[in-house]
Parts: structure tokens; C-alpha cells; sequence
């Protein structure tokens, strides 16, 4: 299962290679014929990346491409670049396989709404009482599936401490929630951050 899985990524990451490949090699030669403005070649750019993701959609080789198309995403991860004002630029994690990389860098907008928190490592013993209970609650679910049918709340190792602006520093890695979908916005607006790390020592980029 382990090499079928295997195999099924290299071909994908193969074909996608293959078309952007094409994609680029046409824009460049067609760019040596006619000069092109720097829209152009990031609209040939895109183009390519479009047409890998078509061709891996159609094989069937990554069908989740078309539900992830048509999903809404409000949330994304990403590491802290720069703060200016109430405006915080982030490089985030790709919210969709071959993602436009310009996309990559996001502008977070914030304002007197925007809850953010500190994420603080739950006290270790405490931690330990509740992860026995949330087993016994899992063992007696399994036992007996006909009785208490209530969701079970899942755990977490963490704590949500209430902050500000001030506390959000470069290097450090957020969680960010918007209202809309977000997956193909520059800029948009938070109406929560959580801070989940510490500052990283002299980060840049």
C-alpha cells in the first residue's frame, strides 16, 4: 500500500512537472519572438501551473484537486515576516497542492475586532489527569456505542491566553481565521490570530 501510495506521488509531482514544463518553454519561446511585459509572463506563469493541476485533476491521480477548488478556506498557517502599523505580512503554507506562489505571501489586516491569543503548553500534569479521562471516556464509548452519544471535545495540549497586537513578533508562527475564503486573497482582513510559538532569534524571512 506504502509503494502504491509512493508511486501514485511521483507520477502526480511528474506530471506536474511535465506541463509546467511545457507551459514555460512555450512562453519562453514565444517571449524571444515578442517581448513581453512582466504581467504576461506571470499570466503564462499561472498558466502552467493551471494546466498541471487541470491534468492531474483529469487523470485521476489527484481527484481531491476539484474539491479543493470548490472548498472555502478561512484559515491558514504561516510564519510572521513584518508588522507595520495593523498590518501583519506573512509567508503561509500553501492552502492547495500547486498553489500560485505568489500567494505564499499574505497581508493580514487588523483592527479593534480581532481577537488574538497566546498559545500556552498546558502544565504537564494537568495535561496527564485529562488525557487519562479523555482515554476512559473513549474506552467506555467503545464498550458500550449505545450509550452516551455525545461528542466527545477534543483534546489539547494547549491553553488560549487573550493578548494584543504588541505581543505578535517577527519570526513567530500564526494561526489566522478570516470570515471569507481566503484562498486566493493577498490581503484580507483576521478576526482571530493565534500566536503559536515563541519569537525565533533573529528571523528574516
Amino acid at each position: 500500500m506504502l509503494k502504491q501510495t509512493q508511486g501514485t506521488i511521483i507520477i502526480s509531482v511528474f506530471i506536474a512537472v511535465i506541463f509546467f514544463g511545457l507551459g514555460y518553454i512555450t512562453s519562453k519561446s514565444h517571449k524571444q519572438l515578442c517581448p513581453q511585459t512582466t504581467n504576461e509572463q506571470q499570466g503564462d506563469f499561472q498558466a502552467g501551473w493551471n494546466a498541471a493541476k487541470q491534468r492531474l485533476a483529469e487523470t485521476g491521480f489527484m481527484p481531491m484537486l476539484d474539491d479543493i477548488e470548490s472548498m472555502e478556506i478561512k484559515t491558514a498557517n504561516g510564519k510572521v515576516i513584518a508588522i507595520e502599523g495593523n498590518k501583519i505580512s506573512a509567508k503561509i503554507f500553501p492552502l492547495e497542492p500547486l498553489a500560485d506562489p505568489k500567494l505564499d505571501n499574505r497581508i493580514i489586516e487588523t483592527d479593534e475586532n480581532t481577537k488574538i491569543y497566546q498559545s500556552i503548553p498546558k502544565d504537564q500534569k494537568e495535561f496527564q489527569k485529562e488525557l487519562d479521562e479523555f482515554r476512559k471516556k473513549i474506552d467506555e464509548r467503545v464498550n458500550n456505542p449505545e450509550g452516551n452519544t455525545e461528542p466527545i471535545e477534543p483534546l489539547s495540549g494547549f491553553v488560549k491566553t487573550e493578548t494584543n497586537l504588541e505581543a505578535i513578533k517577527t519570526g513567530q508562527q500564526i494561526t489566522v481565521t478570516a470570515e471569507q475564503d481566503i484562498k486566493n486573497l493577498e490581503q484580507f482582513k483576521a478576526i482571530e490570530i493565534i500566536i503559536q510559538s515563541e519569537a525565533v532569534e533573529g528571523a528574516t524571512n
